[in-house]
């Protein structure tokens, strides 16, 4: 984040966004997320990239670069919206679009994610003077190593298969599915050791009766030996 001096002349423009950002951070805030106010401020702010570069009521020129989104939701305001990343995600719900641009500009969370608004506010101290003054809650999301977990997946989908990414924000289809599907995972089930039976059920369920087969096939031969060809 970076603060100019907006001198004399103030663009109208500017002073627009800054009043979004304002708007936005007191609705996240103060929990208002029931008027459907908050995604229509949201996806303004995504889809023109408006976050980065306005001006405040206090007439502070805020900028803010690509890579800096989450300081820009974890600062307080006016200068940022004083929320957290995760909030913004539940948010975005079921679209695919503004999930792929939120994904861009973050990084994958780690593990200690998510935290609420006590968080920031607890490790802010008082939320209020602490928004005067425009300080930063020093809480950001580390990048961690890609792999199967569903963010990761979702990341992925967003960047390279958005119509698999709206199946599952949608709730037609499961994230692993969707990497099953895209051909970025391999199927697997989870077998109950219960009985010979229902384990067989399984396998027919899953694979079918000619991939059934083949598996009974190889479990003779196995159980069999490898003396039983001799």
């Amino acid at each position: 984040m970076t603060a100019h001096d907006a001198g004399p002349a103030v663009p109208g423009e500017r002073k627009e966004r800054g009043q979004l950002v304002a708007s936005l951070g007191s609705s996240l805030r103060s929990g208002a997320t029931s008027l459907g106010t908050v995604p229509k401020l949201l996806e303004e702010l995504l889809t023109t990239g408006g976050w980065m570069d306005f001006i405040t009521r206090l007439g502070d020129h805020i900028t803010y670069e690509p890579d800096e989104f989450p300081e820009f939701v974890e600062t307080l305001p006016l200068r940022g919206l004083g929320a957290d990343l995760a909030v913004v995600e539940r948010l975005i719900g079921p679209r695919p679009d503004l999930l792929a641009i939120l994904y861009q500009l973050t990084p994958p969370r780690d593990r200690g994610r998510p935290k609420n608004l006590d968080d920031v506010q607890n490790s802010s101290g008082d939320l209020s003077a602490a928004a005067d003054e425009g300080s930063a809650v020093p809480v950001r999301r580390k990048k961690q190593p890609n792999g199967n977990n569903v963010e990761n997946i979702m990341r992925k989908l967003a960047r390279d298969r958005p119509d698999l990414l709206e199946e599952v924000t949608s709730g037609r289809m499961k994230a692993y599915a969707a990497a099953v599907e895209a051909g970025w995972r391999r199927p697997q089930t989870t077998i109950p050791l219960t009985d010979p039976e229902a384990i067989a059920r399984k396998l027919l369920d899953k694979l079918g009766s000619e991939q059934a087969e083949r598996v009974c096939a190889a479990l003779s031969q196995l159980v069999a030996g490898p003396d039983s060809d001799t």
